[in-house]
Formats: structure tokens, sequence, C-alpha cells
């Protein structure tokens, strides 16, 4: 069912602008409706968190401290083509991050918890903590919110 509406992409809204100003007074000639437009944003981490954010549960008791930090960029490009990402071998993978990126052996086997977005994207959380009991019982909410972060 067709409704009429055509979709206009441009490079900022000063271009979708321009854009549409040529449309009205040089090629329709005519008046239409526009709708605000929707603006897509893209973030990056370029060093790291100047803060740790922290996160507490419903009754108080518990607590999780978090920070971002930029990732190598080659690092990146191999989880991309797949030579560190999820669907590698993970003896291979934490051969290649012990030694290419000079991850500690033990966070390259069994800390990294959930690649992103879309479970297979360049961006990882990795649990970085040393013994602390349950905390498997928290790592499907934070993979979650880690998901749902990357892909907005």
């Amino acid at each position: 069912e067709e409704s009429g509406e055509h979709v206009i992409a441009g490079c900022g809204e000063l271009h979708v602008e321009i854009c549409l100003k040529d449309l009205r007074d040089e090629y329709a000639q005519c008046d239409f409706v526009v709708s605000d437009p929707v603006v897509s944003f893209r973030e990056t981490v370029s060093e790291l968190s100047s803060q740790t954010c922290l996160a507490k549960s419903p009754n108080k008791h518990n607590r999780i401290y978090l920070v971002a930090e930029p990732m190598d960029e080659e690092l990146s490009k191999a989880i991309e083509d797949g030579s560190v990402g999820p669907k590698a071998d993970p003896k291979e993978r934490a051969k290649l991050l012990t030694e290419k990126f000079d991850w500690d052996k033990d966070t390259a086997q069994r800390k990294i918890w959930c690649y992103g977005p879309e479970t297979d994207g360049p961006n990882l959380v990795v649990d970085q903590t040393q013994a602390v009991q349950y905390l498997i019982e928290i790592k499907e909410h934070v993979n979650s919110a880690f998901q749902w972060t990357t892909k907005e």
C-alpha cells in the first residue's frame, strides 16, 4: 500500500533543507508537507572515561562501577573480520589477544562477556573484576543493557 511518502537523506539538517528548497523551487514547483527530521547520532570512545559510572540495585546492596576506554583500531578490525570475533575459536582468539594485543591470558580466555551491537560488532564488555562472588547473576542484565546501548 502506497502512502505517498518519500524519504530524503542528507549529510545534516542544513543539507536536507537545501535539498528541499531546491526540490520545492526548481524541480517540483509545488508545495509539499515536510515532517521533522530524524537525525542519527554516532559516538565513539576516544579516551578513558573521565568518570566512573555507578549503578545500584533497587535494594541498594549491590553496586557496579563501569568505565569506557577506546580499543586499538587493529583490534576492532580483527573483530570485524572474524579472527577475534565471537564466532572465532576461543583458544585461537585468546592466543591472538595475548600475543598481538598484549591482553592478560585469563582476561582473553574467560572475561569477555559480549560483543556489540547485535552480538557480533566491534565493541566489547570485558569483566575486569577480581574475586567477586555472584557476578554471573548480573551478567545477562549487563549484556542486555550493552546491546541496547550500542544498537541505539
